[in-house]
């Protein structure tokens, strides 16, 4: 009777997460085509982009609350309600899984995501980063000008700094010094972000469809707030002062676990 309570168990949690996949494909699509409606109707421009990042956030936003209800997420974000009002402020977050940029961004209204831009040329979800008025990381003299444009204009600038999502458990990729330059540039301050999960989902080499520990834990916190780099040295150092807080936040990701 035992074993077929957890083949029972093992089934529910199984048509639960794949469901949320066909869900989430859904809302994924239904964002994609919003953005061509938006594309459609709006000349390329600042009030474009200001409605395709209203759609994106409206959209992360319900794919968040959904998440929650299937159980799929568990995720305490409280903290970032206090960055809603920020104006013209620098965003670096270590980057744990693909999840990240989806809560972010549903509950940061007003804020462009610097992306990688190889997920540009992808069928769904390039263009719709394109309407929201995403900047496009080739290299750092493209990322500069845009950045400035949005910082200059009361908006909120995010990067992920380590390039790409970190394998589960493992160390902090080392960070690009692009945030550096671009507070350097702006004198716009830089706002920590630490993403704490020890869960493995969509973490670097984790397949979308493999089935992780249910439901998917995150914290959100605000690490320390840093004003922008006034020369090269004081560049440097801030590189190596954002790096020990992802170091920190990776630390005490795996006292949780030893515990759990």
């Amino acid at each position: 009777m035992g074993h077929v309570n957890v083949k029972e168990s093992f089934l529910g949690k199984a048509v639960r997460f794949y469901g949320s996949l066909v869900v989430m494909g859904g809302i994924f699509l239904s964002l994609d085509i919003g953005s061509w409606v938006i594309r459609r109707c709006w000349t390329e421009g600042e009030r474009r982009q200001q409605i395709g990042r209203r759609w994106l956030h409206l959209l992360s936003r319900f794919s968040v609350w959904y998440l929650h209800k299937a159980g799929i997420l568990a995720c305490d974000a409280q903290a970032l309600h206090a960055l809603r009002g920020e104006k013209s402020v620098i965003l670096i977050a270590n980057h744990p899984s693909r999840l990240d940029s989806l809560i972010l961004a549903s509950l940061l209204p007003r804020v462009v995501c610097v992306t990688k831009a190889s997920i540009w040329e992808r069928p769904i979800l390039g263009s719709t980063l394109q309407t929201a008025g995403y900047i496009r990381h080739d290299t750092l003299l493209r990322v500069l000008a845009p950045a400035s444009a949005h910082l200059k204009a009361g908006g909120q600038v995010l990067l992920f700094p380590e390039g790409t999502r970190a394998h589960a458990g493992a160390s902090p990729n080392p960070l690009q010094t692009g945030f550096a330059a671009i507070a350097q540039c702006t004198g716009a301050p830089i706002q920590v972000v630490l993403i704490e999960t020890t869960n493995p989902y969509l973490s670097q080499g984790w397949r979308y469809y493999k089935i992780p520990p249910l439901p998917i834990a995150y914290r959100i916190s605000l690490g320390p707030i840093f004003s922008a780099p006034r020369d090269e040295a004081s560049a440097r150092a801030l590189v190596e002062q954002v790096d020990a807080c992802f170091k920190e936040a990776l630390t005490k990701n795996k006292t949780i676990k030893k515990k759990a």
